[in-house]
């Protein structure tokens, strides 16, 4: 068996060599060679084209694991991604993690100014003890999916922590921010959370807003808009301050 020839047209890598091994071959089947020679071509015939056959087995595995390598670097490169992905975002609702909203708000203090909008669902406990923590997770998600499509472009989503988000906002301006944080507040107050197999969920924001400063620390940038979020909740909940 002498392997697999090149179809026509087809790149053959080893056309000079089956050439060789074809004008051997020809010469064995001449009456005018001697049978001494005819004896000494034989075999050097036959082991040169074992060698070929060798050498197209070896091409073919090169290929073969060259293929396999290649396979395995695609399914590594999804999977950093996919590890990069969730290193950085929450696993319930795909907004931004604790860990990396501190990266960011410290990015965007170095670049100018923002604002951030730390916000809290009112009641939620509520939520988890009148329809089970079930609906209270999907009532999370749909929330960060729906504030998802009402923040800005260039705008960031985070979960801090249970049921508290944060966005931060490249708005600089303290009005249109909190023009940001009222549309915000309203667009989950107008549209209860439909959730199969329980009754329309009514979910209202309490925000608090800090307009960052250049000089501030993220924890103080935090603790600022975390005053004015506690502000909200005591004059009853449902509402926007805005950090002194």
């Amino acid at each position: 068996m002498e392997g697999r020839t090149a179809a026509p047209g087809e790149f053959n890598l080893f056309e000079r060599e089956e050439g060789i091994a074809e004008a051997a071959q020809r010469a064995l089947a001449s009456p005018a060679l001697g049978d001494d020679c005819r004896a000494m071509l034989a075999p050097l015939l036959d082991g040169y084209r074992h060698l070929l056959r060798e050498t197209r087995q070896l091409i073919r595995i090169a290929d073969r694991r060259e293929r396999d390598l290649n396979r395995l670097n695609r399914k590594l490169e999804a999977l950093t991604r996919t590890l990069a992905y969730q290193a950085e975002h929450d696993p319930l609702t795909g907004a931004l993690n604790k860990g990396a909203l501190h990266a960011r708000i410290g990015q965007l203090l170095a670049a100018g100014p923002f604002s951030l909008l730390i916000m809290d669902i009112d009641h939620f406990k509520k939520i988890n003890d009148t329809f089970g923590h079930l609906a209270g997770d999907r009532v999370l998600a749909g929330l960060a999916d729906r504030l998802q499509d009402m923040i800005g472009e260039g705008d960031a989503l985070g979960r801090f922590g249970g049921e508290e988000f944060i966005v931060l906002s490249r708005e600089g301006s303290l009005l249109k921010a909190r023009m940001l944080a009222e549309r915000l507040r309203r667009g989950v107050e107008a549209e209860p959370f439909e959730i199969d197999g329980t009754a329309p969920i009514p979910l209202t924001l309490s925000i608090g807003l800090a307009l960052a400063e250049s000089e501030a620390s993220v924890d103080a940038l935090l603790a600022r808009a975390d005053v004015a979020l506690y502000v909200a909740k005591e004059n009853g909940r449902n509402r926007v301050e805005v950090a002194g």
